[in-house]
Parts: structure tokens; C-alpha cells; sequence
């Protein structure tokens, strides 16, 4: 008959037997695995050395239950699958691990209704911040109450706004719109907010058409969201500026077939305009695809410049000038408030970012247009 084998048991490796190892005190071996801290590099040698040796992980958990800190922030995405917000979760993870902190990832989908379970799920796993990208809703679908110990940061909030605002950014003062979503924004239930600086954006895309002599300008795209509200209201802003009237403001969807039925419109009409300013650089691809059909030449014919500098931008033919926003930037600055609160830091409720502007090849002189191409 044979004996059952005899399990054998191995101790966790404590922080206690890093610091015995490697000759320093507990306190050393903690401000080494922190990062944080004055230590000569040939104590950090010891210590990491030990480390290795003994295998030791830190035990996370029971450090949350000393310091009520789980050293994790949860993130919701519109889409982690969309190469702008990937480049705004990979700035938000590189300040994260500079700090040992973690990062939670949910995706929303556009939907309210999962912002707000996924908010509540971050909560339930005590997280230390929340960031939430492109964001649908607002505090008022989120919660019911919150807890203000965990600082939130919207980063390029994108809440809807009725239809008939939308049409109102055509016609209604900009300068005066412009500055209700700011406050609006700015002010939301003592949330911090990290946007682009949309309007700024625009102004420069509008200021390079106007250096190469066009006057004639359109605006395509947008939905009834802030980024597009503060886009058309920029647009109109720095035509205003010069003196000019825009040549149409053309709502679609942010689509290739949003961009390319607006173009078919707008350019077959009488007096069609020489450049082109679209909401998105998907739309602008949108445009150029309907010029194209209509054998209207890029830049020959219309200058077309888009937004947000996405990768095939640069591929295009022509390249595509737009403007690029500092995606990986946004999202450093956003975990970057989270610590900022936590620590107790003096925290800017809100930052416009600048862009900037990519000049390439589908912009040209308005002197180039062809006068038979202007009213066919």
C-alpha cells in the first residue's frame, strides 16, 4: 500500500526577505521597488539583485488594504480598436507605469448606458482615478452620487448636443457659442477636462488656404457633437476674421460616403468653392474620392485639407494635409492630473491642447484653379 506523497508548501517571499538578502532595511527595499526616493545605485544593484534571486512579487492587494490605494486607474475607450484613442491609452499607460500604476480597460461603444456600468464596475474595483475618452453622456448619466476622492478626467469629451445647435453653428454668433461650451465643459460637476483646442485647429487649417489666395471655402462634416459644434464655429471665426464669408457649411456623417455625397454636392453647384476644410480626415478622403468623380483634380482644382492626421493620411495621393492632434500627449496629461489629485497638487480643471498643422500635397494656390472648373 502505498503512502500519499507529501505536499510541500512554499512561503511567499515577503519584502522582509528582499530587505534581509540584499542588506538594506524594509523602507529601502520599498522606495527601490517604487522608483521614488534617494537611493545610492549601489544599494539599488543589491536590491534588484535580490529581487531576482528570490522571485519576489509585491503583493498588491494587501498594500491597498494598508494604504487604501490600489494603484490602478480604470480607462473607457470609445474603441480600443480606433487608432486614435490607442495612441491616447498608450500616453495615458507610459505616465501610469512612470507612477507603478496600473491601468483597467472597458470599452463603451458609444453607448451611455455602458459608460455608466463600466464607470460603476471601476468603483466596485476600487480604482484611484477614472479617465474616460470620448465620452458619449455626462456626470448627470453616470451617477447618482459620486465619490469625490476619485479624480476623473474627460479627455476630448465628445457630448451630443441637440440638432438644432448644429444648425445654429452655421449662423448664430461663433465667438459667443464658442464660449458656452467652454463653460459648459470647463464647469462639469468638478471634473477635469483635457480637450483639443478644436477651434485653434481649424483656424490654422483656414489660415494656411488663405496665405495660398483662397477665398472661396466650404466647410463637410460633423454630427451634432461638441468637437464638430467648436470645428464649424472656428471655421466660421477665422473667416470672419478676414473679412469673408464661408462658401456653405455642409453637415454629414463622419464617413467616406458622408464625405464624398457632400462633395458631389457642393462642387457641382453654381460657384463651387476652391478649397474645402472637412471635419475629420476620413470625411476629407470622403471629399477627395467625390472630386475625383466629378474629375475635379486635388489640388489643381480644390484645395482639401482634413482633421486628426490619422496614419493613411500621409499615403494618400495626394498627401493630406490636416492637422494633428497630440493624441499621445492628451493622454499623458490626463494620468498625469489623476497623480496630480491624488496627491493633493493644484489641478488646472481645463486644458486645450494645440495641434499642428501637417502642410502636404492636397493644398495649392487658388491661382492655379482652373476658371473651367469654377461653374461647370
Amino acid at each position: 500500500m502505498s503512502t500519499p506523497q507529501a505536499r510541500t508548501f512554499r512561503r511567499a517571499v515577503t519584502i522582509k526577505d528582499v530587505a534581509r538578502l540584499s542588506g538594506v532595511s524594509p523602507a529601502t527595499v520599498t522606495r527601490v521597488m517604487r522608483g521614488r526616493g534617494s537611493v545610492r545605485e549601489e544599494t539599488r544593484h543589491r536590491v534588484e539583485e535580490a529581487v531576482r534571486i528570490l522571485g519576489y512579487r509585491p503583493n498588491h492587494i494587501a498594500r491597498a488594504l494598508v494604504t487604501r490605494s490600489s494603484s490602478t486607474v480604470g480607462l473607457l475607450l470609445p474603441s480600443s480598436g480606433d487608432s486614435f484613442w490607442g495612441e491616447v491609452a498608450a500616453g495615458i499607460e507610459e505616465r501610469a507605469s512612470e507612477a507603478g500604476f496600473s491601468v483597467l480597460f472597458a470599452n463603451a461603444h458609444g453607448s451611455e448606458t455602458r459608460e455608466h456600468d463600466m464607470i460603476e464596475l471601476f468603483l466596485s474595483k476600487g480604482v484611484d482615478g477614472i479617465i474616460i475618452a470620448g465620452a458619449a453622456g455626462g456626470p448627470q448619466t453616470w451617477f447618482g452620487s459620486r465619490d469625490p476622492r476619485v479624480p476623473i478626467v474627460l479627455v476630448n469629451w465628445d457630448a451630443t448636443f441637440r440638432a438644432q445647435d448644429l444648425e445654429a453653428a452655421a449662423v448664430l454668433p461663433a465667438g459667443d457659442m464658442t464660449a458656452a461650451i467652454a463653460r459648459e465643459t470647463s464647469g462639469s460637476d468638478g471634473i477635469i477636462h483635457i480637450v483639443f483646442d478644436d477651434p485653434g485647429g481649424v483656424a490654422m487649417l483656414v489660415e494656411h488656404l488663405l496665405q495660398l489666395g483662397h477665398t472661396r471655402i466650404a466647410f463637410v462634416g460633423g454630427t451634432a457633437i461638441r468637437p464638430a459644434l467648436l470645428r464649424i464655429l472656428g471655421f466660421r471665426q477665422a473667416l470672419e476674421g478676414a473679412g469673408l464669408r464661408h462658401s456653405a457649411i455642409v453637415g454629414c456623417e463622419e464617413s467616406l460616403d458622408g464625405g464624398n455625397d457632400a462633395a458631389l454636392s457642393i462642387l457641382s453647384g453654381p460657384d463651387p468653392p476652391t478649397a474645402i476644410v472637412a471635419y475629420s480626415d476620413l470625411v476629407a478622403i470622403g471629399v477627395m474620392r467625390g472630386a475625383r468623380t466629378l474629375e475635379r483634380r486635388v489640388p489643381e482644382d480644390v484645395s482639401v485639407v482634413g482633421f486628426n492626421d490619422i496614419e493613411v493620411a500621409a499615403f494618400l495621393e495626394p498627401p493630406l494635409t490636416t492637422v494633428r492632434q497630440p493624441m499621445r500627449e492628451m493622454g499623458w496629461q490626463a494620468m498625469a492630473r489623476i497623480l496630480d489629485s491624488l496627491a493633493g497638487r493644484p489641478t488646472p480643471p481645463y486644458e486645450a491642447m494645440p495641434g499642428t498643422l501637417m502642410v502636404r500635397r492636397s493644398t495649392g494656390s487658388a491661382a492655379a484653379v482652373s476658371p473651367s472648373t469654377q461653374g461647370r
